[in-house]
């Protein structure tokens, strides 16, 4: 077995062989740039650092792996499209949602603190965002445990949806009773 030093004189009595060997090229019918060397110790072909063999297949690899990229790229990318559009579209119909529940409690609002109620329909104009509302105020008759009836008591009921074209979407209602002392029986 050899030790460290006879391994490391072996390593360079191989490389000063190598430099002193006769190197002569080969044949003109095999690649100009592979020769062969002849030393001491045997004959061995040397190619070249950068063979047209080894730069095809490196730059195929190259090639390929830029191919592989660009296919996860594209599939990344259209997946984040996608869920991005929903993130749009869910905010759009959050948005309306709020929209048409605020309009919903205006409406409510303001025919619940008129003055006097009377059994009526109303139909407001749309608002600048589209949504329509109307609501309607009922007479209710209401008793209580001790077989008393409550005089002046309103049901109010409001609605409110956006329209597109002839169909209502996002069709919200909301009700509320009011005693109304001034209100004619």
């Amino acid at each position: 077995m050899k030790t460290h030093s006879q391994h490391e004189r072996s390593h360079a009595s191989a490389i000063a062989s190598w430099s002193a060997a006769a190197v002569t090229p080969l044949s003109s019918t095999v690649a100009s740039s592979i020769t062969l060397a002849t030393f001491e110790s045997g004959v061995a072909l040397r190619f070249p650092p950068h063979s047209k063999t080894l730069s095809r297949s490196v730059g195929g690899f190259a090639l390929l792996e830029i191919i592989l990229a660009l296919a996860l790229f594209s599939l990344v990318a259209v997946g984040m499209t996608r869920a991005i559009e929903a993130i749009a579209k869910t905010t759009t119909l959050a948005r309306q949602e709020a929209q048409v529940l605020r309009v919903l409690e205006s409406v409510l609002a303001e025919v619940a603190h008129q003055p006097e109620l009377k059994a009526t329909s109303i139909s407001f104009n749309p608002t600048a965002d589209g949504i329509d509302a109307s609501a309607s105020i009922e007479k209710i008759k209401l008793i209580t445990k001790d077989k008393v009836e409550l005089d002046h008591m309103f049901r109010i009921r409001a609605e409110a949806w956006i329209t597109d074209g002839r169909a209502r979407r996002m069709k919200r209602s909301m009700e509320t009773y009011v005693y109304s002392p001034h209100s004619p029986i």
